[in-house]
């Protein structure tokens, strides 16, 4: 298990990131988000030995991490990092960067190993390519099968499918993923798409100006964000302030108010205002609707305040079209309770 205590980092006088506490368990897959700068790459370069901490203690199996100061070259024998430079020997072909590290000694089993990695990048048809005549999302796989090939028991990926066209990401997410659970691999990914580790994630860490803001499941973040700052990280989002919410058009109710996050499928939108449930409701027109699909992403406009709303639908809506856009007081009241402060 790998534990983290206390661990802040600068660069200079910049401080980077601030009494960090994290914990890993063996096949555990942790998600590390936040915005670009927030610390998600020193985090692994600290953990791989890149970099020294400026305080704090890192250890794996109570055995201690140490850094620069105490090892000639960074990282141990149970750990593999892939870096967004992807680190490859580009005048060599793709089976010999994969076996790099492996055994010569026993070809028998260096040929088998270097197969089955081919064969879940997807790329057996590239063994005797050279390196450099690869497209960039072609080098990121091999970089990806090459820090898996020694077995790792922590593997540590800095945005590793960011090079990767749409259709081949999905499934190669998908063969990692059956592979890291298969092999009981601890991960460690920093990424900025949710798609990454959606569904995926036992846990998703949130870093916001170099400290830990949220750490959760990540549907237990997506269903009830404690920040907007961690709603954000998600995708669109629909932002109503507590200044805003005094002027939707409902009954006082004894919630307190406060910072209100909706997604765009928890907001309806109807050109008559819904009878028979208590609502929020507010005044707006259409600007836009954009299709996505399996949907449509329809963009108003409060007609009395000029507050902007994305809602899903189904269908489309006709620009300048008049309505209300609304959403349940239960829905509300539970949102807002799980808000700690923006």
């Amino acid at each position: 298990m790998l534990h983290i205590k206390n661990l802040s980092f600068s660069y200079g006088t910049i401080p980077v990131l601030q009494h960090i506490d994290l914990s890993v368990k063996a096949g555990e897959f942790v998600a590390l988000t936040g915005l670009s700068g927030s610390g998600k790459s020193t985090l692994l370069k600290l953990i791989y030995g890149s970099v020294a901490p400026k305080e704090g203690h890192m250890s794996w199996k109570n055995q201690a991490l140490l850094g620069p100061d105490y090892n000639l070259l960074p990282g141990a024998d149970f750990m593999r990092y892939l870096a967004q430079d992807f680190d490859l020997m580009p005048h060599t072909t793709v089976a010999e960067n994969i076996s790099q590290h492996l055994s010569v000694f026993e070809p028998e089993k260096l040929a088998e190993r270097t197969e089955e990695l081919l064969a879940l990048i997807n790329m057996p048809s590239f063994a005797q390519t050279k390196v450099r005549l690869l497209s960039g999302g072609q080098q990121q796989r091999v970089a990806l099968a090459k820090a898996l090939a020694k077995s790792p028991e922590l593997l540590l990926l800095d945005e590793p499918f960011s090079h990767i066209d749409i259709p081949l990401k999905q499934q190669l997410r998908e063969q990692l993923y059956d592979y890291l659970q298969k092999h009981n691999i601890a991960c460690i990914m920093a990424t900025h798409d949710p798609e990454d580790f959606m569904g995926h994630a036992h846990t998703m860490v949130c870093l916001e100006q170099g400290m830990i803001s949220a750490m959760a499941p990540p549907q237990k973040l997506y269903e009830l964000p404690p920040s907007k700052a961690v709603a954000q990280l998600f995708g669109r989002l629909n932002i109503i302030e507590s200044e805003q919410l005094k002027h939707w058009n409902n009954k006082p109710h004894k919630t307190p108010l406060n910072t209100l996050l909706l997604w765009p499928h928890e907001l309806r939108f109807s050109k008559k205002i819904p009878i028979g449930t208590l609502k929020m409701q507010l005044s707006v027109k259409v600007t836009a609707a954009v299709f996505k699909g399996d949907r449509y992403l329809i963009s108003l406009v409060g007609i009395i305040r000029n507050k902007k709303f994305f809602v899903h639908q189904k269908k489309a809506e006709k620009i300048g079209t008049q309505g209300y856009v609304w959403v349940s007081l239960r829905l509300c009241e539970k949102k807002m309770a799980a808000i700690k402060g923006s």
